[in-house]
């Protein structure tokens, strides 16, 4: 994998905080820099302060307050081309039009470490 595709940093949005820490702990052992937030209007403020580093969003689609799928809608209003994968228990996403969004996938929880890290790569194109 080329440095130009690897990003600065993954943003890791989900409200629960021992997915969050796993996650996280994953990620950085695969050697990537995470930004962590625990909801929607955590992830956007952080998004607006380092959009020039995030490479990928991880993004829990059942978020409370405001959902994944209004999160995802405003992530992508602020770069259209951002990369996204969809963390979720269930198959709605798969059927919803913003979450089949060409830079959007999604990986279906519970998930592996080796799935999260599969998931990361694949949509680096590692």
């Amino acid at each position: 994998m080329t440095s130009s595709l690897r990003p600065s940093s993954i943003l890791v949005v989900d409200d629960e905080p021992s997915l969050r820490k796993l996650v996280d702990r994953i990620l950085r052992q695969g050697g990537y820099n995470t930004l962590l937030a625990a909801n929607a209007q955590d992830a956007l403020r952080l998004f607006d302060q380092n959009a020039p580093d995030i490479g990928l969003v991880l993004l829990d689609w059942h978020l409370p307050v405001m959902s994944g799928k209004e999160t995802l809608v405003a992530l992508l209003a602020r770069r259209a081309d951002l990369r996204v994968v969809l963390m979720t228990g269930g198959r709605e996403a798969m059927t919803d039009e913003q979450a089949t969004h060409g830079s959007v996938s999604i990986l279906l929880k519970p998930f592996t470490a080796a799935e999260l890290m599969f998931a990361v790569r694949t949509v680096f194109g590692a």
